[in-house]
Parts: C-alpha cells; sequence; structure tokens
C-alpha cells in the first residue's frame, strides 16, 4: 500500500491512515487530524489552514481551561446553545466546544475554538432537506461567520426552526446595538448619519486637493459601523481578557 508523509509531524502513512488536502498536501489522521475540530473541511483546506486550525484549538483549548471554563461555576455564568455553543459575555469571548470521549463515556477531554464575539459578523439561518427512510426530513441550523480569524472561520449549531432561531439572533443583535427596537430605530438613524456625513468629509478633503486617506478610513469605519453595530465594548472586553495569551487567539 503506498505511503505519503504527513506535511506536519513527517510520519509515513498509508492510504487508510491519511488524509489528503486540496493542495495536494497529506497529514496523518492519527495525531494531526486528530488535533482538529469536525467542523473544519479538510478536504477543501490547505496545509496552512489545518495548521492555523491546529494552533487555534491548541490555544482555544488552553484559553477554555485556564479562563473561560475553569471550574462549575465559571462554566454555568457563561449563556450556552445547543451542546457546543458558549457565550462569555464578562470575557467579551465566545468558544466551540467539542467533546470527546476516549471509550464510550470515559475519558472525557474537550478541544475548543475560541473567538472574540467582536469577530462574529454573520449568524445567518439555513435549511437542508435530505431524505430519511424515503421521507424528506429538513433540518436548521446557524450558520456562524468569524472575520480575522485564521483557523476555523465558520461553523453550524443546530436549532429546532425559525423561532429558536429569531430568539438567538436576537441575543446577539443585542450586544452590538443592531436589534429591531424604537430605540435601536433611533440608534440606526444616528449611525447612519455618522456615515453620510464621514462620506461627504471625504469626497470634500479630495476636493480641496487631499488625499483624503484619513477621511475614507473613518467613513469606511461609519458605514460599517452602521451596517454592524458598535463593537468596542466587545473588542476591549475580549482584548483585555486576551492579553495573557499574546493578544489573540491564536
Amino acid at each position: 500500500m503506498a505511503t505519503q508523509k504527513c506535511a506536519i509531524c513527517g510520519a509515513e502513512v498509508n492510504l487508510l491512515q491519511q488524509q489528503k488536502l486540496i493542495d495536494g498536501s497529506y497529514i496523518c489522521r492519527k495525531n494531526c487530524k486528530k488535533i482538529g475540530l469536525k467542523p473544519l473541511d479538510y478536504v477543501h483546506s490547505t496545509l496552512d489552514d489545518v495548521k492555523a486550525h491546529n494552533a487555534q484549538v491548541e490555544k482555544g483549548t488552553k484559553i477554555w481551561n485556564e479562563l473561560l471554563a475553569p471550574d462549575k461555576k465559571e462554566r454555568k455564568s457563561m449563556t450556552r446553545f445547543g451542546p457546543n455553543v458558549y457565550v462569555s459575555e464578562k470575557t467579551g469571548l465566545m468558544a466551540y466546544v467539542e467533546t470527546r470521549y476516549k471509550f464510550i463515556v470515559f475519558g472525557k477531554s474537550e478541544h475548543v475554538a475560541v473567538y472574540r464575539i467582536a469577530d462574529l459578523y454573520d449568524y445567518t439561518l439555513s435549511k437542508k432537506t435530505v431524505m430519511v427512510d424515503g421521507k424528506p426530513k429538513t433540518d436548521s441550523f446557524i450558520e456562524y461567520s468569524f472575520v480575522d480569524t485564521p483557523g476555523m472561520a465558520n461553523f453550524d449549531q443546530p436549532v429546532s426552526g425559525e423561532k429558536e432561531y429569531t430568539k438567538i439572533k436576537k441575543y446577539y443583535d443585542t450586544f452590538f446595538g443592531i436589534q429591531d427596537t424604537i430605540g435601536n430605530f433611533i440608534n440606526k438613524g444616528k449611525a447612519q448619519a455618522e456615515a453620510i456625513k464621514a462620506t461627504v468629509n471625504a469626497a470634500k478633503a479630495l476636493k480641496d486637493g487631499g488625499d483624503g486617506e484619513a477621511e475614507a478610513g473613518a467613513a469606511a469605519d461609519a458605514v460599517e459601523k452602521m451596517l454592524k453595530g458598535d463593537r468596542t465594548k466587545w473588542i476591549e472586553l475580549a482584548n483585555k481578557s486576551l492579553s495573557p495569551y499574546g493578544g489573540t487567539t491564536f
């Protein structure tokens, strides 16, 4: 049986022991793939993607064990959605937690990817219909997407349907001041006015002969705030929490 060398650890692996990546690299299933989490799409990942993901999980697991859930009290203080998603408002962080057992219910271990709440930029409801025993079955799930997150920047969370999704969406929207309430309609109006003003200032700077770089940057920030809400608080909380770990989750 033909063998390949794992591009990460160098171990020789045969066809059953290897995972081929989209760039033609091979990694071993026993050690290097085992570090990663199930949602990572290895078939469409490059070697750099896998290395970044493994680093994310190793550091995320350390942060989880030392900061987010060192004991039951800390774990209970977080908001949990489904079996995998935990949100820690006091730290500005959230986590995808995968629980594994060496043998049925023995040898429990947790492997974790940690994210800044501020980097959560999309949480969309999606549906997938599959045939089960000849009948269509529709599964609903939230597609989480994060920016500035090398490693694993997206994953899915199963939900019972639109009612549960709406509840979870409102929870996240509240963080960034983008929920659909009368009070936040006013806040949205202010954000729109700030974005328009910043854009006008950028155009004026260019017209007056300047390069408009600073004004353009301010305009981009204002537009992003208008569309995605104010994330200042969550950035500050997360950066403070992650300071002992190098300032980021990776």
